[in-house]
């Protein structure tokens, strides 16, 4: 390995300041920060936020102090199928109930992994992986979907937010904790040659301590409740004990098993019209696969356009804290608003392929799009982006994308297979190929 020198040093130093442009760009940043002395103020015109098709949702949610947003996405496309189908002005799903059967669930894969894999070694990559990620609020839709299935959804005002579902990092410490605790129990257990009678009695434990942190934290769970509810013409919608299954069957009334996950993954080991799955990534065991169909950008864009064209929201995953600009009463996604390259002197480009091969990019958040605008053919030039940080975040509560970014910075998207032509129906139906549990497209919104 060659060292650096102190001569070099001095030579970067003196090229540098030999540059006035340089010392403009070393006063700005460092007195305003980044951000603000990067940013085009021009282009925040040329992507306004306005579309020609625009979905008008309720009232702009808020997941706090959390990781959540996947889920808030998810409840956010399930709420607009309860307000057309009751004629409401806004509505809220429970986002706390789902973050208790997520963290349960979780906890009892994880405990299952740990089991399977006791007798690896302990820096095994595998399991070194597993231990890292243990119980994050992220997520991904076939997970979400695994938790509507078997438990339902309810009302926000049936089982609301507590202090610790809008913050969770105490609470997730201490689950942690005794997910650490029980790894050293079980594969010593395993190791000893304890029966699996014995072994699965240890696992049992572990899960009521779970449930126990998890129910002084959150709340204890609603089994049924009643509904009630005025429309917008006043018209009362009241219903006795009715349970979480049977309001989702009932009012939400979507087939949510024929909505799918289309990603575009531009890499080489990951071939166009091929399924995809993650070694170990899910919540609930036998559940759902979190499964990915990979599609050039084209086909997401078209996608997306059809299910808004019918009303209903497009739930999707991204790379947020890219090029994203975020201003008093505004907040644009796009690839030309934030110039570090002018700032800096340095060229920053990379392409979508080599951004996910080389780490500098992944999916970190999930929103929906509630809205296009489309040109004279039919092509998107920005979408309309709604957030789940509060209505005091950017345009009350949305984001505007440009078409560009949505090519460079957006990797997933999900509807419902009806709007793909029948061959990508077909070819999502193949067998997937798994993946490592840390691959790019295993990272969670």
């Amino acid at each position: 390995m060659k060292q650096l020198s102190k001569d070099k040093i001095k030579s970067y130093e003196k090229k540098f300041l030999e540059d006035k442009k340089n010392i403009a760009a070393m006063n700005a940043a460092t007195f305003n920060g980044i951000n603000k002395v990067v940013v085009n103020q021009n282009r925040i015109g040329e992507v306004p936020f306005n579309f020609n098709l625009d979905l008008k949702e309720g009232e702009v949610t808020n997941q706090k102090k959390t990781g959540r947003c996947w889920m808030f996405a998810s409840l956010n496309v399930m709420r607009n199928m309860i307000m057309k189908n009751l004629n409401l002005e806004t509505f809220e799903l429970s986002q706390s109930y789902p973050l208790f059967f997520d963290k349960l669930e979780r906890s009892n894969y994880y405990l299952e992994a740990v089991i399977e894999k006791a007798n690896d070694p302990i820096d095994d990559r595998t399991m070194v992986y597993l231990m890292d990620t243990l119980l994050g609020d992220g997520g991904q839709w076939d997970m979400f979907v695994n938790l509507v299935k078997k438990y339902g959804v309810v009302p926000k005002s049936v089982y609301p937010e507590s202090n610790s579902s809008s913050a969770t990092y105490e609470m997730n410490k201490y689950l942690c904790k005794i997910l650490d605790k029980y790894t050293l129990i079980l594969r010593d257990a395993v190791n000893s040659g304890k029966t699996s009678e014995e072994i699965g009695a240890i696992k049992e434990e572990a899960l009521s301590n779970i449930y126990n942190v998890l129910t002084a934290c959150l709340g204890e769970l609603p089994e049924s409740f009643d509904f009630i509810v005025h429309d917008k013409d006043d018209k009362l919608i009241e219903e006795k004990d009715i349970t979480p299954l049977e309001f989702f069957e009932k009012y939400v009334k979507m087939d949510i098993d024929n909505y799918v996950s289309l990603i575009n993954s531009p890499t080489k080991d990951k071939p166009f019209n091929e399924t995809y799955t993650i070694e170990y990534l899910n919540n609930v065991v036998d559940g759902r696969l979190v499964k990915h169909l990979n599609l050039p950008i084209e086909e997401l864009e078209k996608a997306a356009i059809k299910q808004l064209q019918d009303g209903i929201p497009v739930w999707f995953g991204c790379d947020v804290g890219k090029d994203s600009y975020r201003g008093e009463n505004r907040a644009v996604l796009d690839t030309n608003i934030m110039e570090y390259d002018k700032l800096f002197g340095v060229d920053f480009d990379l392409s979508k392929e080599d951004a996910l091969d080389y780490g500098y990019s992944q999916m970190t958040h999930a929103m929906t799009f509630t809205g296009v605008q489309l040109d004279e053919n039919g092509n998107p030039i920005r979408w309309k982006v709604e957030n789940s940080w509060g209505k005091d975040f950017g345009y009350e509560g949305y984001f505007t994308m440009s078409e560009e970014w949505f090519r460079e910075y957006l990797y997933q998207v999900v509807v419902d297979k009806k709007y793909l032509p029948e061959e990508l129906q077909k070819a999502y139906d193949k067998e997937p190929i798994l993946l490592k549990p840390w691959d790019p497209m295993g990272s969670l919104a």
